[in-house]
């Protein structure tokens, strides 16, 4: 069943709802959505559901609606949340098999992510800018409080940019990421390094590059932006693993130079194509000199890189650093870290170092870093009234 357009949109008539003549159970669907914003009910592919009529809520306990729906035994159904018996929820139909319990936390009114004004602000003299975009739930779920990605070169992130360098189009792969619910929600603030960039970026300095301006780099970003986000923005402070860092080139290398110095404010970091080489390799030395920490001190960490077909390749670009990322994973295995559980290292063959590379690719990581919350579950605790009536539909 296609999911049904908005009631601005002219449909077919859809198919009867189906009934089955397999046994069935309950599947329990929780909502979560301002009860003064409008009601929440249930359309879908399986009687008691229909596509024509709307479903109330079993019982109501402020903004949280619980539907018990019986499903068949080995099927599922289909279905869609409507909001005042008109306006379907955007993203994809929902499907629930017998004995699930989803929680859902609906959206109705954008089927996009927002990307607000890039803003200045100062810092002990010197200026930063940034940009940020906001979930597509953000302006309607007004006691949700969101992660928070921030994300190096914000001059070349979006769709509207137009960096020499070339663009990434994250904003195209957020809202391809959110529209599936492949990823939780999350808020992004793009920091601009369109000028002084290796001189702001780099941790250490490099006999041929200069730079070493990392640390302030990263002292303004924590003292000054990040504040103002958690002031302004509704974000999600509980843990370090909340809030995240991505960049690639020397971007990827500042975002772990980042979460490796401050773990406890970056809990979790996103590395394309790192400048591991920058300084020497100094970083990786770093490493590998570290009395091996505590996993509570060890950030989440994904690292990547391209890699050349031809393993004579001379070309830098072509190589993308493959051999200087693969060092650091070793250093990385040696501080305690296990690959496939909170350390992810992945090459792609044949993708050079370029920003359309990073783009095509930056999906993996969104997903590894920010999984969508677990909304398919046996619930703990039956969420429903000890007494059926106790709560009126």
């Amino acid at each position: 069943m296609p999911t049904p357009p908005s009631k601005r949109a002219s449909r077919l008539p859809p198919p009867p709802s189906r009934r089955s003549n397999k046994p069935r159970r309950p599947a329990l669907i929780e909502v979560n959505y301002p009860s003064d914003r409008g009601s929440i009910g249930l359309r879908g592919n399986e009687l008691p559901l229909s596509w024509e009529e709307t479903y109330p809520p079993t019982h109501t306990d402020g903004d949280r609606k619980v539907f018990e729906v019986l499903v068949p035994e080995g099927e599922m159904v289909d279905f869609k949340l409507v909001r005042d018996d008109e306006d379907w929820s955007t993203g994809r139909n929902y499907m629930a098999h017998a004995g699930d319990h989803l929680h859902i936390d609906a959206y109705f009114d954008r089927s996009t992510a927002e990307l607000l004004d890039p803003e200045t602000i100062e810092h002990k003299g010197r200026p930063i800018t940034f940009q940020v975009l906001l979930p597509p739930s953000y302006g309607e779920q007004t006691a949700k409080r969101y992660p928070v990605l921030f994300a190096m070169d914000g001059q070349s992130l979006w769709t509207t940019s137009t960096d020499d360098y070339g663009v990434w189009n994250l904003d195209d792969t957020l809202n391809e990421l959110f529209e599936l619910a492949a990823i939780e929600e999350i808020i992004v603030v793009a920091i601009d390094h369109s000028v002084d960039r290796a001189e702001r970026l780099s941790p250490m300095p490099d006999p041929e590059g200069g730079g070493g301006q990392g640390k302030r780099e990263l002292d303004t970003i924590i003292d000054a932006v990040l504040p103002l986000i958690r002031e302004r923005f509704r974000t999600k402070t509980d843990s370090p693993h909340d809030t995240g860092i991505l960049g690639s080139s020397m971007g990827g290398l500042f975002a772990f130079y980042a979460a490796w110095t401050r773990p406890e404010v970056f809990g979790k970091a996103a590395c394309l194509s790192s400048s591991f080489w920058w300084g020497n390799r100094q970083i990786v030395r770093d490493v590998q000199e570290t009395e091996p920490r505590s996993p509570a001190m060890r950030p989440y960490l994904y690292l990547d890189t391209g890699a050349s077909k031809d393993p004579l390749e001379e070309d830098a670009s072509a190589r993308d650093g493959f051999h200087h990322t693969r060092s650091m994973f070793r250093a990385l295995l040696g501080q305690g870290y296990v690959a496939g559980r909170d350390l992810h290292r992945l090459a792609f063959t044949g993708q050079p170092h370029e920003a359309s590379a990073w783009g095509a690719r930056v999906g993996i990581p969104l997903q590894i870093l920010f999984p969508p919350p677990a909304t398919t579950q046996i619930p703990g605790v039956d969420v429903r009234p000890a007494d059926p009536l106790a709560c009126a539909p």
